[in-house]
């Protein structure tokens, strides 16, 4: 029997909300009434929202879906793509598919414009950070792309501020937990492969 080879690929989304927000950061979103004239603040919109609900299984058909229009059935039924993990606070997923039919994935990856949750549709711009041979390099390359983040968000926090302690007490447990609650999770992917 012939060993199965495979590729994991380290996929980040950016949402059409988020690029909206990084072009113009410190503006608040605002929706005027029509019946009472009056501004009235968001915090939080809708597609906020929606992004925050979408799983891998809504990933896995949109993908499915480009590859299909891209390839057609059969490169459809042979690339064997399975989301292994999708994060919704970092947005970053892991896909796992047959090394043989990882480009094609990856070219489907790039033209993917969308992602069908429910009866929305949130336009979504996916990029491959990193292709790896096995589960465990995968997951190693998401956890260099989460600190990478992590300590960016944080000098960017910390600029303005004194010299002295780079991290406050509060955002490293913050930090801690939110990285525990990660491993937990990437653990799962090693299982079942």
């Amino acid at each position: 029997m012939v060993r199965q080879k495979n590729r994991w690929l380290l996929v980040q989304f950016d949402f059409e909300s988020d690029i909206m927000a990084s072009c113009s950061p410190g503006e608040t979103e605002a929706i005027v009434s029509k019946s009472s004239r009056k501004r009235k603040l968001v915090s939080e919109s809708p597609a906020a929202q929606s992004i925050q609900q979408i799983t891998s299984t809504d990933i896995y058909r949109s993908l499915q879906d480009t590859i299909t229009q891209n390839f057609g059935l059969v490169g459809a039924s042979t690339t064997e793509l399975q989301v292994r993990l999708y994060d919704p606070k970092v947005r970053l997923a892991i896909i796992k598919t047959t090394r043989d039919k990882y480009p094609s994935v990856r070219s489907s990856l790039t033209v993917m414009t969308q992602i069908k949750q429910g009866g929305d549709v949130l336009k979504v711009v996916a990029t491959t950070i990193a292709v790896s041979g096995s589960a465990r390099t995968a997951r190693n390359a998401a956890w260099q792309e989460i600190q990478k983040r992590f300590f960016a968000k944080q000098r960017s926090d910390d600029f303005g501020k004194a010299k002295g302690e780079p991290w406050s007490k509060r955002s490293r447990i913050s930090m801690e937990k939110d990285l525990k609650a990660l491993e937990d999770r990437m653990d799962k992917i090693d299982s079942g492969c």
